[in-house]
């Protein structure tokens, strides 16, 4: 039996987090100068690095993220009722309008749990949420952070939240959410510079060349910021 959602709190791993904005931030700034320098340059193997890098750290994600992408798909979701204790609702011009719903959710057979949600409602269904409301639930079973409010349960699941009474769950209040702050902005933007710097560096020879043997001004960025006909 897995462990009670109540005490169990969201798994938070802020390294691993930043580690991929700043990889993220690496390999666009790599790719892009890559692309750029290549195609004013004519060196093909900076254009082929800018589109090959890409490629293949989309593919390396791919697949070292599948595993858990496919156990989280076949993960059953539970159905439970729960109680709003509390909801605000943001302006937007759109149909739908987010809102963060603080539920106390309490399954059948396992410890109650209180989580906080945000979830789109629609303008015409956003009146009958109201605090202490009784609502119908799907949460995956080892993340109930991932709490939903089922829209259109079945006939049975709508019967029990018109006549049930859910008491308030204990805190703490379970939220998906991960800390990076300021931090988390800045990594991405320090590993575009990074990424850029390191094929600047890698192909300089090609990017900044000295003249050829013949004399004649060899075709690298600093020939052609130099060359009175590319201006």
């Amino acid at each position: 039996m897995p462990n009670a959602p109540g005490t169990v709190p969201p798994p938070r791993h802020p390294p691993a987090h930043l580690a991929l904005g700043f990889l993220v931030g690496g390999v666009a700034g790599a790719s892009l100068t890559a692309l750029v320098s290549g195609f004013v340059v004519g060196v093909t193997p900076l254009v082929v690095t800018g589109l090959v890098l890409p490629a293949l750290s989309g593919l390396l994600f791919f697949l070292v993220t599948r595993p858990r992408v496919a156990r989280e798909a076949a993960e059953v979701p539970r159905t439970a009722l729960a109680a709003i204790e509390d909801l605000e609702a943001s302006r937007g011009e759109a149909s739908d309008v987010p809102v963060r719903f603080e539920l106390s959710v309490a399954p059948d057979g396992a410890a109650p749990f209180r989580v906080e949600i945000r979830q789109d409602v629609h303008l015409s269904e956003l009146p009958g949420y109201r605090p202490r409301g009784v609502v119908v639930v799907e949460y995956p079973p080892e993340r109930p952070w991932k709490t939903r409010i089922v829209r259109r349960p079945t006939p049975r699941w709508e019967e029990r939240a018109a006549v049930a009474r859910v008491d308030p769950a204990p805190g703490p209040v379970l939220r998906h959410e991960v800390p990076g702050g300021c931090l988390g902005s800045l990594l991405p933007l320090l590993g575009l510079l990074i990424g850029a710097a390191v094929v600047l560096l890698l192909f300089r020879a090609d990017l900044f060349g000295s003249p050829g043997d013949d004399g004649t001004p060899g075709r690298s960025l600093s020939s052609l910021s130099t060359d009175p006909g590319t201006r």
